[in-house]
């Protein structure tokens, strides 16, 4: 037991570190909240925190499952996908046979991300709770009102419920999207992307018809991969878009403007750069 890490990411290491300056031996952050930038000169202890992917199972805290989970079906080849993307950036007319399989897997990384997040557990669980021991458990009857009690005690066993495997979240959410249009992003020049505390972000919409027509899924992610490299992907139920490849330079700068001010805005309080200079002039401007 001693043995095993308690230490859990909310933004894989293989991601980060596509984010760290090995020149230079940091990687560079910038805190929303406390609105300041800071240093680091390893990945280990950036968007973590203790036991964030534990959970109560069998009547014991579990370590391992989830953990086990991201790396068996996420982190294990996100490096070699990533290789994959850029030998298709580099020779878009001869790509890598297995180039949109290894976009699936990425997309399903960037899938998985919307509930790693602390606070999306957070506020997830804080509604459960509230429905079952605030609002149903009063006024249950004995027997299931024992069971609810029971329950409750599981539950104040670990930071957060994490009943559901990522895996499976982002399985389900892929399948519903249906056939997928991508664009990769890719940065010539001394410029870079930012990575927010969330491996990706994501926009809901109406893409499937449903008994409640209000129901919005998941239609739109978008991966920073690296400090070059951003990928979106998205549903073709909205649209069919032709699969591309924007090489980003001075005369279409705008573009990464947008995708860095989008990216900072979903970041929950930090985000973190490769380069320290470009960081803190961006945060100049996104303040001014």
């Amino acid at each position: 037991m001693n043995n095993i890490p308690l230490n859990h990411h909310y933004v894989s290491q293989c991601q980060i570190k596509n984010f760290f300056n090995k020149e230079k031996g940091f990687i560079y952050l910038y805190d929303k909240i406390l609105k300041n930038h800071f240093k680091k000169s390893t990945t280990k202890a950036v968007f973590s925190e203790k036991e964030g992917n534990s959970r109560f199972y069998n009547g014991e805290i579990d370590h391992s499952s989830l953990e086990k989970d991201l790396k068996d079906n996420f982190e294990d080849l996100y490096n070699f996908c990533l290789s994959c993307v850029i030998k298709l950036i580099q020779n878009p007319e001869n790509p890598p046979s297995i180039f949109r399989k290894a976009l699936l897997y990425l997309v399903r990384y960037g899938i998985a991300g919307e509930i790693r997040r602390p606070q999306e557990k957070f506020d997830s669980d804080s509604s459960i709770k509230k429905v079952l021991f605030e609002e149903f458990m009063p006024n249950a009857a004995p027997e299931l009102k024992e069971s609810l009690m029971k329950l409750k005690e599981r539950t104040a066993n670990s930071k957060y419920i994490n009943s559901l495997f990522y895996s499976e979240f982002a399985n389900t959410v892929l399948k519903a999207m249906g056939e997928l249009s991508f664009v990769i992003y890719f940065i010539q020049g001394n410029n870079y992307f930012i990575l927010p505390d969330r491996p990706s972000i994501s926009k809901r919409m109406k893409i499937n018809e449903y008994f409640n027509p209000d129901i919005k899924e998941i239609a739109m992610v978008g991966i920073p991969l690296s400090s070059k490299i951003f990928l979106h992907a998205e549903s073709q139920k909205i649209r069919k878009l032709p699969d591309q490849i924007i090489y980003i330079n001075e005369e279409n700068h705008s573009i990464l403007n947008k995708i860095n001010i989008a990216l900072y805005k979903y970041a929950d309080k930090q985000v973190a750069c490769e380069n320290e200079s470009y960081l803190k002039d961006f945060i100049e401007k996104i303040r001014s």
